[in-house]
């Protein structure tokens, strides 16, 4: 029986290991595996940040507004550019530079009252003749876009003009009103920001009443390429 004893030692012994060594294989793989999920898990979800800690764009590095230009006095305006340049020296003398410039505006805004152009210019003296023996002031328009037309008159009240048209359309004339006006160069003095207020200035004004001042944007000189 003492074999019996021993054999079922044995046995007890090779399976007591056999648990211990299975233990340890198993145990520390899966410990293992999930030490690796978790890790990859970590990896691969994406991380909670706040605004707060998110990285902010260099504010130094984005281009300022640019800045609106100042207004610059003007002065003028002068009809000739002799005239212009007399004041220029003048304020240059007092320490005020400036430059002349030309404007062309559009001057003496009248109500004219005419007949249309007509086919030819016999035509045209036919009706100048008639009109006159009526005692109506007019004239035939020699050249341009309206030549061999009749000029009734220009008035600067649209009332007048317009009374005008239809006393002629009432005779059997088909007369027709038109804003008119004249182009005129004038030429003005622009100074530079800073000669707004300075005494010079006003003192040249005073001296100067027929001209006057006025504010306008400040040319920026061109930027120069390289």
């Amino acid at each position: 029986m003492r074999w019996v004893f021993y054999s079922l030692l044995v046995v007890n012994l090779v399976y007591l290991g056999w648990q211990l060594v299975s233990d340890a294989v198993w145990g520390g793989g899966s410990s293992a595996v999930i030490e690796r999920a978790d890790a990859g898990e970590s990896a691969d979800a994406p991380a909670l940040r706040l605004l707060s800690e998110a990285p902010q764009p260099d504010r130094a590095l984005r281009p300022d507004a640019p800045a609106r230009p100042g207004l610059c006095p003007v002065v003028g305006p002068w009809s000739a550019r002799g005239e212009a340049e007399r004041a220029r020296v003048q304020l240059e003398a007092a320490g005020l530079a400036a430059t002349i410039r030309a404007v062309t505006v559009q001057k003496d805004h009248l109500n004219w009252v005419y007949l249309p152009p007509y086919d030819s210019r016999e035509r045209a003296l036919e009706v100048l003749s008639e009109l006159q023996s009526r005692g109506v002031d007019s004239f035939i328009v020699k050249a341009g876009e309206d030549a061999n037309a009749i000029s009734l008159g220009y008035f600067t009240s649209e009332e007048s003009a317009e009374g005008l048209r239809v006393k002629m359309h009432n005779a059997g004339y088909p007369a027709f009103v038109r804003e008119t006006s004249r182009p005129v160069t004038e030429y003005w003095l622009y100074m530079p920001e800073r000669a707004d207020g300075a005494a010079a200035l006003e003192d040249f004004l005073v001296g100067n009443p027929a001209v006057s001042r006025d504010r306008v944007a400040c040319r920026t000189p061109a930027r120069q390429n390289g």
